[in-house]
């Protein structure tokens, strides 16, 4: 079933993964540039920069899924595209608390803390692409 549910959505994976790592890339500079140069170079400098350049990246991410990753399904407007982002920030929410719970803990290892968003970030992905594929950009929704 896992198999068959890949084959039949690779090239929405691999559009998914592009769009993913543009957002990722997004992230990780937000994050080294709030830390490095506005300042936040602090325990809790580090993590106000991190969830700030998260739902940045968040936003971004998707708008480029829309338009990008799931280019052939249905596209909101008004109300409708405001309960659709809405929707895409509730359905990656676990997913987030994950990363800025284990964010702190990394952080206690000892873990760069660009490695330590990479690592999060590496976890959430693959959680959020079914996420996305079957609750956020249904098909006739």
């Amino acid at each position: 079933m896992v198999i068959s549910y890949i084959s039949s959505r690779r090239l929405t994976i691999v559009k998914f993964l592009i769009v993913g790592g543009s957002a990722v890339a997004l992230n990780l500079l937000l994050l080294f540039l709030m830390v490095r140069y506005l300042g936040l170079s602090t325990q809790l400098g580090e993590n106000v920069a991190n969830a700030t350049s998260m739902e940045l990246s968040i936003i971004y991410n998707f708008f480029m899924s829309r338009a990008i990753t799931w280019a052939d399904r249905p596209k909101e407007s008004g109300r409708r595209l405001f309960i659709q982002m809405l929707k895409f920030h509730l359905a990656i929410g676990m997913t987030i608390l994950f990363r800025l719970a284990l964010f702190p803990i990394l952080q206690l290892l000892g873990v760069f803390y660009i490695l330590n968003a990479t690592i999060g970030i590496a976890i959430a992905a693959s959680i959020n692409f079914v996420i996305y594929d079957t609750l956020v950009f249904k098909k006739g929704e």
